[in-house]
């Protein structure tokens, strides 16, 4: 363990060498030099000849301060912890996962909070509140459970006044009252969260902190003893990145749009996968119900949505059968048997029926450009699919131009390869996307 030094007074060089203990190591975080801080070597360990102010063991004002320099006493706590404020919970049971701990025992369990410094139990207000926010049906409760709560060196004890009750979540806040040993805030406001094991004889619904739509829904005895699950939909996990990094590589491929790493275990903390088939349920934006996903790049049809498995090893997804869409609720559901990351994609679209290319006849010198175009414009094809291709032929089948298709709109500048405006008559195009092809006829008059 690495332990670090909390102290304005002393200014030690990199090869001095402090006695400290077995496997641990020295090294300054701040100092003020300040000249009556007097560090002197005796018997070859270094020590402090006398200090100035008052103690300032404090994370907070080391972290926080930007103008103000404290003065005070040598303090030695474990490099592990001293990052402002909450830096986890202590707990044997259970898992901690993106803040969060999950599969608390149920009853009068305690939950321990644990933060960078010691809290003042004298100098503390409360400050605390805990919320049942959710129950094993995922249905929404937002309701204060009474609870009693003590300070015990860097740990905030909460027991619970009566037992927690399986598969509910919960949230923990604290609020700036509560100080260090020295009076100094320990963080400002925050909240953290935790849930509750699940009974493997009731239908449960998980859900993921991050985003409350994303469910797994359990059935009864799809374990044969109780359970708990972490909900992750963190993207940005290295395989994560990986897999989309070549989705974008590919043209045609799916466009990502969320997802959920789900890691099952037991009530021992081993993982445990379920013994019948589970749902996956992942939403999506639609917010005006016009069947196009929001701010998806290429306008992507919800239809063309599906759940696909992340293939870890390979960082790849792989497509899965058997998924549902719920246009009403805007979200799809796959049941699964296996519990790993599953994600929500959306094929683009390669549908041509609405395609097609004006104006016709293109006729830029008419005087009617309303009808017949202009030189600036050019011809259009829209209604375009998502990806694909636009080739002209003569009439006798050589290629003029190939465009590719990246918006539903494509113009042509009525030039050929060569950059030369091509001759008047008639054209052939075609459009193709994916196994989908159509074609059509252009007329142009010079």
């Amino acid at each position: 363990m690495t332990y670090k030094i909390f102290s304005t007074l002393l200014t030690l060089s990199a090869a001095f060498a402090l006695a400290a203990p077995a496997h641990c190591a020295w090294e300054r975080l701040r100092s003020s030099d300040a000249p009556l801080a007097v560090v002197y070597a005796s018997t070859g360990a270094y020590e402090v000849a006398y200090t100035v102010g008052e103690n300032c063991a404090s994370p907070y004002e080391l972290t926080e301060s930007a103008n103000r320099v404290w003065s005070g006493y040598l303090s030695m706590i474990p490099s592990s912890l001293v990052n402002q404020g909450f830096y986890g919970f202590d707990s044997t049971s259970g898992v901690t996962m993106d803040g969060a701990l999950w599969g608390v025992p149920s009853g009068l369990e305690e939950v321990k909070l644990l933060f960078s410094t010691d809290i003042s139990t004298g100098l503390s207000s409360p400050g605390i509140s805990v919320t049942q926010v959710q129950d094993s049906t995922g249905t929404e409760l937002n309701a204060n459970w009474p609870v009693t709560m003590t300070y015990s060196g860097q740990r905030l004890v909460i027991v619970p006044d009566s037992a927690w009750p399986k598969g509910s979540v919960f949230s923990v806040y604290y609020s700036s009252s509560i100080v260090d040993i020295n009076g100094l805030p320990v963080s400002g406001a925050t909240t953290v969260y935790f849930s509750v094991i699940m009974d493997h004889q009731a239908d449960n619904t998980a859900s993921a902190l991050g985003n409350r739509r994303v469910r797994v829904l359990i059935p009864a005895n799809a374990y044969d003893e109780d359970f708990f699950l972490t909900l992750s939909t963190d993207a940005a996990k290295p395989e994560i990145v990986a897999a989309n990094t070549k989705l974008a590589a590919q043209p045609g491929s799916p466009e990502f749009i969320n997802l959920v790493s789900v890691r099952p275990y037991d009530a021992a903390g081993n993982q445990a996968q379920p013994n019948s088939a589970c749902v996956v349920s992942l939403p999506y934006p639609d917010a005006t119900g016009d069947g196009i996903v929001d701010g998806s790049a290429a306008g992507l049809k919800a239809s063309n949505l599906a759940i696909w498995l992340l293939d870890e090893e390979r960082k790849l997804w792989v497509k899965q059968t058997g998924a549902s869409l719920d246009p009403a609720a805007t979200r799809v559901a796959l049941p699964v048997s296996h519990f790993s990351t599953y994600g929500l994609l959306a094929l683009p679209d390669t549908d041509l029926t609405p395609a097609y290319a004006y104006p016709v006849p293109f006729r830029p010198n008419s005087g009617n450009p309303a009808r017949y175009g202009t030189w600036a414009q050019g011809i259009t094809f829209t209604s375009l699919p998502a990806y694909g291709r636009v080739k002209i032929y003569t009439i006798s089948g050589a290629l003029v131009r190939e465009l590719d298709i990246a918006a539903p709109t494509l113009p042509w500048d009525v030039k050929n390869t060569d950059g030369q405006i091509v001759s008047s008559g008639v054209y052939l195009w075609e459009i193709t996307a994916g196994k989908n092809r159509k074609t059509g006829k252009l007329v142009i008059i010079k």
